[in-house]
């Protein structure tokens, strides 16, 4: 049987090699000098426009590009587009597509899709909704903060007519004494700058400006979110100048470390006590620190554009003072110095902070233009003592809230679990430097691709006295499925406590020399005299051993978030499922892309046992500002329910009676459903079949907010509609308008002392009852019977206020600081 399929194979097997003959000899030749370009924001722009005039000409006929020939490029004679994997959305897939067949040609349009991405595949399976799918508004939540802070700013700098030119010596002085042993430039602001951005004028022209523009976000009945507050618009105008002197911050901090580097290695170079090995790394030091000035000063050789890191728009868009949508906000940068064969042309790799946590990590390996660079130290500014300055934080075992020392919690502010002992030696992370390694054994390079073990922990914002969180109920006919915490700009933090591959017991962190900033392996570590606080070591010729500090690296910046609290907890596999079902189905659903969308299961209460079980799942949007996505499934009824009938279609169930439609093709997931590259690490325990009956009633449920995070006009009009008197109304407008805490509740009765309060106060360390007594409560009787109540209530553990209609309400709230917040000064 093996011969006989031998020779019924042997036809296609000749046509085969003639084919592929023919290739060689006919296609290869007519081939012979094609040549390809790049066509990125990273090319400058003489390149790219004359890369673009070149294609139109056809004398460049293959160009590979990102999207900036997305938009606004009209080439007639183009009659191929290829595309390397599918669109985030029809638009864009629309725009891409339409580059070809201008002129009403025939045109060719091929999209690959790659097995492993989930995006790709939900639209391999589906190609009519990309390729003739309904082309949607750009998603972005307007009403994030940061994001109108940045629009607020820029209005406020353009009110200013300051030019900021093309460097940011222009804007920072940069002026100091050469003769200093150790250079020290203040670096403050040019006078001329500082001036003008001083100015009243600005200002007023700023706000009259941008309250037209918020009108215009907020329309003319205006919904406003829950960190708005009269004063808002003002304040910020009235901070900007100072913001946009603190923007240039890390500038500051990166151009004093190369200024201090280049000294001191242009003194090594001058002791001839060293070896001639020690004062040759001292010249590439030095030269590697003259480098990093060129760059930070836009004066190396390909910096010279508006598209450098280093320009000063482009500057204060990464650092999130400016709008910047196309790059990366508050990047980290690892410096990668020059190659031998190019000297001075090192340049900075900025990476978003939350994927820089894993690529530029202590001992991390970058690949960069064909060569392989080794994280060796990072940027170490330190403190008084001459030590390296760490923070300490404590974060909550029972759902991964963080919290801070100067809250002296005892109990997790979000899930009420008593917290465990505090996390020290915090680091945060900013500039790494790096070493170009030559040689690296597999196995080492094997181990250090196996990656860090990072940990999530989060932080709704404070707006005021009011948390920035909103809280939303999924409920369907049997009851309440989950809760929903969605916070605006909220805290999002990532630690990285060592490797995957650590020895058994290693403690968390890595070793660090506190004087360099240099990374210590076990062997130096070793030969290290401990911990920085202690004494150091000195060796039999008098020279001081050197120093170690165990450090934890992390990262933070605020996102958009959204806590989904699952009433009844799951076991581990069927959370992890759930998760990236939802994860899935809401991208599906509303057309993000992978990146744009993260999810993580946050701490079980029995994470460490055999009874292991998850009830929260935490979900982050990645762009600036936010797609707004994440608000909508807490604010509107049916958004997590779509997103839910998504997902069970996804994982090939009938969205209505869950009938499974896998078949023998599915058993437990599948690359077309759950799995994807990026989660290989999970395939043993994801199971679409355990994530099928709460998807189906997250499918039927309807969202409803619950008054947890309410705008204060919101708040207001709720607790007004529902007084029982109008007395109690005009206390609520009075408190609004003075700028204090409204009440959490109205009318709560408190079974235990019989009384039923007019409002109620949730603060920390308290529960207060609040009266708001009218005329009828003069009278003997009532006046006895509301201070046997109050006597209840005391004894029940509760505070209580009463506020006479007749009496002087601010002196009365004035006492209750603690309750009522300050207000504001009016």
């Amino acid at each position: 049987r093996r011969q006989d399929r031998l020779t019924d194979e042997a036809p296609l097997v000749f046509n085969a090699v003639v084919n592929e003959a023919a290739l060689y000899r006919h296609t290869a030749a007519e081939l012979t000098g094609l040549h390809a370009k790049e066509h990125t924001a990273q090319v400058e722009q003489p390149k790219r426009e004359q890369r673009e005039k070149d294609f139109a000409d056809a004398k460049l006929r293959l160009m590979y590009c990102s999207p900036t020939m997305e938009l606004g490029v009209d080439i007639k004679d183009l009659n191929a587009v290829m595309m390397r994997n599918v669109p985030p959305t029809p638009a864009n897939y629309a725009q891409r597509s339409g580059r070809a067949g201008r002129s009403g040609q025939p045109a060719l349009v091929t999209t690959y899709c790659a097995t492993g991405n989930s995006h790709d595949q939900y639209y391999f399976r589906r190609s009519q909704k990309m390729v003739a799918g309904v082309v949607r508004p750009p998603r972005l939540d307007l009403a994030n903060e940061d994001l109108l802070a940045a629009h607020v700013q820029a209005v406020w700098l353009a009110a200013t007519g300051l030019a900021l030119g093309r460097a940011v010596p222009e804007v920072i002085d940069i002026a100091h004494n050469e003769t200093d042993r150790v250079p020290d430039p203040r670096l403050p602001l040019h006078d001329s700058v500082a001036e003008k951005i001083a100015s009243d004028k600005a200002r007023r022209e700023a706000a009259e400006a941008a309250r037209t523009v918020l009108e215009e976000v907020f329309g003319p009945e205006p919904k406003y979110p829950v960190w708005w507050d009269d004063s808002w618009l003002q304040r910020r105008i009235d901070r900007a100048p100072a913001a946009f002197d603190a923007a240039f911050d890390r500038w500051r901090e990166l151009y004093r470390a190369a200024l201090i580097d280049r000294e001191a290695q242009h003194r090594r170079i001058l002791d001839h006590t060293l070896s001639e090995g020690d004062r040759n790394a001292a010249v590439r030091r030095r030269k590697e620190a003259e480098t990093q000035l060129n760059l930070l000063t836009n004066e190396s050789r390909d910096s010279g554009s508006l598209l450098s890191d280093f320009n000063p728009y482009r500057y204060l868009a990464s650092e999130g003072f400016l709008p910047g949508y196309s790059f990366p906000r508050l990047p980290l940068a690892a410096y990668i110095p020059a190659p031998a064969n190019r000297p001075g042309d090192g340049d900075y790799l900025q990476r978003p902070r939350f994927l820089a946590i894993r690529e530029f990590g202590p001992g991390a390996l970058i690949y960069h233009e064909g060569a392989r660079y080794q994280v060796t130290r990072v940027q170490l500014p330190p403190d008084a003592s001459g030590d390296v300055h760490t923070g300490e934080a404590t974060r909550c075992d029972g759902c991964g809230y963080l919290h801070e020392p100067a809250d002296r919690d005892d109990k997790c502010n979000l899930c009420g679990r008593k917290l465990g002992a505090a996390t020290y030696g915090l680091l945060h992370l900013h500039t790494v430097y790096t070493q170009r390694r030559e040689k690296i054994s597999s196995d080492e390079e094997e181990r250090r691709r196996a990656g860090f073990r990072l940990v999530t922990s989060y932080r709704f914002q404070r707006h005021g006295v009011r948390e920035g969180r909103q809280d939303a109920l999924a409920k369907d006919t049997e009851g309440e499925i989950a809760r929903l915490s969605y916070g605006d700009s909220a805290t999002v933090r990532v630690s990285n406590l060592g490797r995957l591959r650590a020895k058994p017991n290693e403690p968390d962190g890595f070793w660090l020399d506190p004087a360099s900033g240099r990374w210590l392996n076990e062997r130096d570590a070793a030969q290290a005299s401990g911990d920085s606080s202690e004494l150091p070591l000195v060796e039999e010729d008098g020279s001081e051993r050197g120093r170690k500090k165990r450090v934890i690296p992390y990262v933070e910046d605020s996102r958009n978030i959204v806590v989904l609290r699952l009433t009844e907890a799951l076991g581990h596999a069927a959370a992890l499922s759930l998760m990236f079902a939802l994860e899935r189905g809401i991208e599906a659903a509303f057309e993000l892309e992978d990146a744009e969308l993260n999810s993580e299961l946050l701490p079980g209460m029995h994470a460490s046992s055999e009874q292991e079980t998850r009830d929260r799942i935490l979900f982050t949007e990645a762009a600036e500002g936010g797609a707004g996505v994440l608000r909508l499934l807490q604010s509107e009824p049916d958004h997590l329910a779509e997103a839910a009938r998504t997902a069970l279609e996804i994982c090939h169930f009938d969205p209505e009676d869950g009938t499974d439609l896998g078949g023998d093709e599915c058993a437990r997931g599948c690359y077309e459903c759950l799995l994807t590259y990026g989660n290989q690490t999970h395939h043993r325990r994801i199971d679409r079949h355990a994530a099928r009956d709460m998807l189906l009633r997250l499918a039927g449920s309807r969202t409803e907010p619950t008054g947890i995070g309410e705008s204060r006009t919101g708040q207001m009009q709720r607790l007004v509609e529902n007084s029982d008197t109008n007395l109690e109304g005009r206390f609520v407008e009075w408190l609004k308008e003075h700028g204090h805490r409204m009440p959490d509740d109205q009318q709560v009765y408190i079974p235990e002392a019989q009384a039923r309060p007019d409002f109620v106060y949730r603060v920390p360390g308290a529960t207060v009852a609040v009266f708001v007594d009218g005329p009828v409560h003069e009278h003997a009787d009532v006046a006895e019977r509301d201070a046997r109540a109050e006597d209840r209530l005391i004894d029940a553990g509760m505070d209580v206020v009463r506020i006479p209609h007749d009496g002087d309400w601010q002196a009365i709230v004035a006492q209750h600081p603690a309750y009522f917040g300050p207000g504001s000064a009016r």
